[in-house]
């Protein structure tokens, strides 16, 4: 059941940022056509672009977490003893949850506040801000998952410090 969920929350996270990105590109073809033959400006471009850019790069940043696909220095964890990189491991999963923590109630807090709307759209920046606080969860669940993984010393399917 749990693995399901993972294996579908996985394909949601892959998902989104693609959408995004997709939908990026033709409206950023869009305009640079319409500009080129001077056929019509769009004034609500920049609202859009910076909400799909959030949610792009939000979720993105929840999808590699989850995969652990992320940019990682690793020369010093490979460079110690196993004990010693087991508990380099903890501490970082431990700072990673508070971290992540912190970003998640910020994120909702910064949402909660949100009562603007975009000038040319009327949307809510609620809307651009809500991803801040979703993508935190995600990666906090996911954290949370990993620390308890390392300390009841099970190995995770893609262990990057080996």
């Amino acid at each position: 059941m749990i693995g399901q969920l993972d294996r579908i929350s996985g394909q949601i996270l892959r998902a989104i940022p693609i959408t995004c990105l997709a939908l990026l590109f033709a409206f950023l073809f869009v305009n640079v056509v319409a500009r080129t033959f001077q056929l019509a400006g769009f004034s609500w471009f920049d609202e859009i672009v910076r909400g799909l850019f959030a949610w792009m790069v939000f979720v993105g940043a929840a999808a590699l977490w989850r995969e652990k696909d992320h940019f990682q220095v690793d020369w010093l964890p490979a460079a110690l003893p196993p004990l010693a990189n087991r508990g380099l491991r903890i501490v970082t999963s431990v700072l990673a949850i508070c971290f992540l923590g912190v970003m998640t109630k910020y994120g909702f807090d910064l949402t909660l506040k949100a009562k603007a709307l975009t000038p040319i759209l009327k949307l809510p920046t609620s809307l651009f801000y809500v991803v801040i606080p979703i993508s935190g969860g995600v990666m906090l669940i996911y954290s949370i998952a990993d620390l308890i993984r390392l300390l009841s010393g099970f190995k995770s399917s893609k262990e990057t410090y080996k």
